[in-house]
This record gives structure tokens, C-alpha cells and sequence, in this order.
């Protein structure tokens, strides 16, 4: 069973806090749909499940963005 199957949403979302970690998901399913073509034919679940695994595994680093004044 994939890993992803058991991430922690309750632990990201202390540590992110629910709107950044809703924002890194829908920017890293994104990413991985871009290159969907390359991986093989994997369902929308799926690639949200493997954007999750891979925040919670701190291989993908989420910015913050700074505001200019």
C-alpha cells in the first residue's frame, strides 16, 4: 500500500496551518499532473495523496512569500 495512504493531515496542518497547506498541495498536484504524461496514466486521488506524502516527508519546501512594501 502506498505511503501516502498514512499521512498525518492533523500534524501538516499545525505545522503549516490549514490555507498554506491547502495552497502547497493544489501547487505540488499541479506540478505532478504537468508531468502526469512522463509517470503514466495516475487518478487525480492519487496525485493529490503523492502531493501530501511528499510535504510530509519535507521533500518538497513550501516559501513563504514576502509581502514588498
Amino acid at each position: 500500500m502506498p505511503r501516502y495512504n498514512y499521512v498525518n493531515i492533523e500534524r501538516l496542518t499545525r505545522r503549516l496551518g490549514k490555507y498554506a497547506l491547502v495552497v502547497a498541495v493544489s501547487q505540488r498536484t499541479r506540478e505532478l499532473k504537468d508531468r502526469q504524461s512522463r509517470i503514466g496514466d495516475i487518478s487525480p486521488a492519487n496525485l493529490i495523496g503523492r502531493a501530501l506524502s511528499e510535504i510530509y516527508d519535507g521533500k518538497v519546501k513550501i516559501l513563504e512569500e514576502v509581502e514588498e512594501e
